[in-house]
């Protein structure tokens, strides 16, 4: 990975929403919580409603920024810059048996099913990590 800090890895390996920003082929930014995954040593995948915002920035635009939350202090940042794709080669997330362990929790507290999951949030995106910023 990029950033060799132990907690930035770890952050990034537990926490379970981060905050894609994509930006339009205007330049308009958009912001929304996503749920992802670390993905090797130097990509983040995650799946998204199609059509979406998200979906169509990133076919304009590919550079994103993937940023956790602070602590109360605004410190504690996570920073991960990156390009994105479509990445057809993510298996479906009902098919995904790592995002499925990541996430059951989230699904059984939303009492969706791996296959609700998967028909609603069918684009697999992978972002390939430029840069990382962790404090």
């Amino acid at each position: 990975m990029l950033n060799n800090n132990p907690h930035t890895k770890a952050r990034l390996a537990s926490d379970i929403v981060g905050w894609l920003t994509t930006v339009s082929a205007a330049g308009v930014p958009s912001t929304a919580p996503v749920w992802y995954m670390v993905d090797g040593d130097n990509s983040i995948m995650l799946y998204s409603r199609d059509p979406s915002v998200r979906v169509r920035n990133i076919a304009a635009n590919p550079h994103v920024t993937l940023a956790l939350n602070s602590d109360p202090n605004g410190s504690d940042i996570v920073v991960v810059n990156g390009t994105a794709m479509i990445d057809p080669s993510i298996p479906s997330a009902v098919d995904n048996q790592a995002y499925l362990e990541r996430y059951q929790a989230r699904l059984d507290a939303h009492k969706w099913t791996p296959e609700w999951f998967a028909r609603n949030y069918p684009t697999p995106i992978r972002i390939t990590i430029t840069s990382i910023r962790g404090d």
